[in-house]
């Protein structure tokens, strides 16, 4: 497994979330965690990225603890794209070079070009580069994410409800290019039929036992 979690319990004050949970994700894998709101879809990204620790139980990648510096380890090899796309500031093209300074991303600044093919397959208009980032639609700001995940060239991807502010269309192109590179493996949460449809396997937290 290239990713897992054994037993895990964690509670906020007050409110269980997770009582002697498993999950797994395999190489090349591309799974789905769905669930009504408050199940722990996003507290459960959160676990994994460190930012909150289990009560109880351990989550591994690669068959080590993810803490300390395999945490680090696994973070930059890591690319997350969260719910709130609060990724940066300035223009679009700032935003989706400034990962790629630091030496932890691993890959040289994609081109203007390269930026604007990959913007253009998932539906957006050259000028976007353009545009303050801030200014952008949800949709158009969850593509570029998901552009910028996509040219990072990471092996793992965490991925917080990647389709939920696109139309028919922008899914269809945005799945497309997610799936189509089998180097990578894919955690998501979602509750968009769409996208689990697509997925290899779903993880349901609504039917947990």
């Amino acid at each position: 497994m290239i990713l897992q979690g054994s037993n895990i319990s964690f509670s906020y004050p007050g409110e269980s979330i997770f009582n002697g949970f498993h999950f797994h994700l395999k190489e090349g894998e591309n799974v789905v965690v769905k669930g009504e709101s408050g199940s722990g879809k996003s507290t459960l990204f959160r676990l994994i990225l460190g930012f909150e620790r289990p009560d109880e139980g351990r989550i591994e990648w690669e068959n080590s603890p993810l803490t300390g510096n395999r945490l680090r380890q696994f973070r930059s090899r890591t690319a997350w794209l969260p719910q709130d796309l609060n990724i940066g500031e300035g223009s679009t093209l700032e935003v989706m070079q400034y990962p790629f300074r630091f030496k932890q991303s691993g890959n040289s600044v994609p081109s203007d070009e390269q930026m604007i093919n990959i913007f253009s397959d998932l539906g957006l208009e050259p000028e976007t580069l353009q545009k303050t980032f801030s200014d952008l639609s949800t949709g158009q700001r969850q593509r570029a994410g998901l552009a910028l995940c996509m040219m990072l060239k990471k092996p793992v991807m965490l991925l917080d409800e990647p389709t939920s502010a696109l139309d028919k269309a922008s899914k269809e192109k945005a799945i497309q290019h997610l799936l189509s590179n089998s180097t990578h493996s894919i955690l998501s949460t979602s509750h968009d039929p769409f996208w689990i449809e697509r997925c290899d396997r779903v993880i349901d937290l609504d039917k947990r036992t």
